[in-house]
């Protein structure tokens, strides 16, 4: 990654940490998230769900991930592209916000630090992405938001689809909306 796209991304981490704080807000006082309007996995859900494809703790993976973002923070400063006190920040707010970190995350160091190979953490985030969304056509189906129908016709859709493993295309530094293109580094 060049310098100044890893500036930008870093930079970005802690805007937008600052606007979803305002957004989340926003969206518990409206009813809460996918209130009146598509719903996805939450990177939490994300996850833990790809924690119990590994068959690791959910708070091992989410200090795999952290210690991930940490190291493409501590590279960010080694290559000059910011000094230590918007590192220490940026750091911090990966420690409180699993978005925040796993948007700086990579696929490989994650891997290594969960000691699987990036394509069995790839591959089980693919799952999970499946488990998720056909979790969540059953509850539309259960709660009679789509027909039976229409269900067994998304159900055949995430059946087929290729999914994206550990990172989709998420937006910037992974935040923004449902999980979908992309694949992990």
């Amino acid at each position: 990654m060049t310098r100044s796209m890893t500036k930008v991304l870093l930079a970005l981490a802690v805007a937008v940490t600052a606007t979803l704080a305002v957004a989340v807000g926003s969206a518990a006082a409206h009813g809460g998230p996918g209130h009146g309007g598509a719903r996805f996995a939450s990177t939490t859900k994300l996850v833990n769900a790809g924690a119990k494809e590994l068959g690791v703790t959910i708070a091992a993976i989410r200090a795999a991930i952290v210690k991930s973002a940490n190291a493409r923070v501590d590279e960010a400063v080694a290559d000059g592209d910011i000094t230590d006190a918007p590192a220490a920040d940026i750091k911090d707010e990966a420690a409180d916000n699993l978005d925040v970190a796993y948007g700086l995350s990579r696929a490989s160091t994650v891997a290594s630090a969960l000691g699987v190979t990036a394509t069995k953490l790839n591959d089980a985030f693919r799952a999970a992405r499946k488990a998720l969304a056909l979790a969540n056509i059953d509850a539309a189906l259960a709660a009679g938001r789509i027909t039976a129908e229409q269900a067994a016709a998304a159900k055949s859709q995430v059946n087929s689809a290729t999914l994206p493993g550990y990172k989709a295309g998420r937006g910037i530094g992974g935040l923004g909306g449902a999980p979908h293109g992309g694949h992990g580094r």
